[in-house]
């Protein structure tokens, strides 16, 4: 009759096994948390040269699951806002035939860390200048059961290669378009301009702002030592801005913006006024009424 029992136990055992091998599990939001250290490189090439390079998956601790990984290598370009976007970009984008990944899949604990590694075999008839890559690291895929809806989530992160190859780089930008608005309804003051990179290589575009109260020397707001700095890719232009969000609502400023990009050099100094509307009404409204007292005085002075 044990034995019999035993052998009841065990079948069950096994079936309620199976059956939560085969439920879709909810994942908590940190089942498919990891990092990628660093999110880019910076790397120089030369042509018939092989470069070996690598960086960091991390799972981290707090994460109770194994994290399962793949890769692949993708083209890298920006849009007109400078938005990533893992598409081919004619000539820029040849490097993604030359890169081999030594390890495509893997599983990484939680609180541990896994080291991708890629090679580069770069042709002897590379082009010179700037070539662009991405490598995304994508998840597993997670099953997710809040709903009567069959919900599978892939989380993936992108490392990005700006590579240079060695050869005639062409180093060339035009500053287009800088402007700072006079006359403000609200305290965002902003500095903005066109950077256009006419060269064969991504380059960076510095952009500082200086403002000072109308009738002093001292800074109420400056970047100078944190200034913001854009990359640009090749044969792109991006409108970019700075901007001082925390400007009071009502003021006059002395504005010095500066853009620098490839040796070349735009600013603009001036005046600008923040009113706001509701103030601005006022100023109207007093306006009109004294036109009005000067032009009812007259005629009846002249009554």
């Amino acid at each position: 009759m044990k034995s019999k029992l035993k052998t009841k136990l065990a079948v069950l055992a096994a079936v309620f096994a199976t059956i939560l091998a085969a439920t879709p599990q909810t994942m908590p939001a940190h089942a498919s948390t990891y990092s990628v250290s660093p999110m880019y490189q910076m790397i120089s090439l030369t042509p018939g040269e092989t470069y070996v390079g690598n960086f960091e998956i991390v799972n981290p601790g707090d994460n109770v699951y194994n994290f399962y990984y793949q890769l692949r290598v993708e083209p890298y370009s920006v849009d007109e806002a400078n938005s990533p976007q893992l598409e081919a970009n004619g000539d820029y984008s040849h490097i993604v035939d030359w890169i081999e990944l030594s390890n495509p899949t893997g599983v990484i604990a939680p609180n541990e860390h896994a080291e991708a590694r890629f090679v580069i075999d770069v042709p002897e008839n590379a082009p010179a200048g700037g070539q662009y890559a991405s490598i995304v690291v994508s998840s597993g895929e997670y099953r997710v059961d809040n709903s009567d809806v069959d919900l599978r989530e892939v989380y993936e992160t992108a490392h990005i290669l700006y590579a240079d190859i060695a050869g005639e780089t062409v180093r060339k930008g035009t500053i287009t378009d800088i402007s700072v608005p006079s006359f403000l309804l609200s305290g965002q003051i902003t500095g903005s301009a066109t950077i256009n990179n006419e060269g064969n290589v991504h380059s960076e575009a510095v952009q500082t702002m200086q403002i000072f109260p109308l009738f002093s020397n001292e800074e109420v707001y400056t970047n100078e030592e944190d200034p913001k700095k854009t990359w640009i890719m090749p044969e792109r232009s991006i409108f970019t801005s700075v901007k001082w969000d925390g400007a009071p609502s009502l003021g006059v400023f002395h504005v010095i913006y500066n853009v620098e990009y490839e040796g070349v050099k735009a600013n603009v100094d001036k005046i600008v006024i923040v009113c706001p509307i509701w103030l601005l009404f006022i100023l109207i409204a007093c306006l009109f009424i004294v036109l009005f007292a000067i032009i009812f005085g007259e005629k009846k002075e002249k009554k």
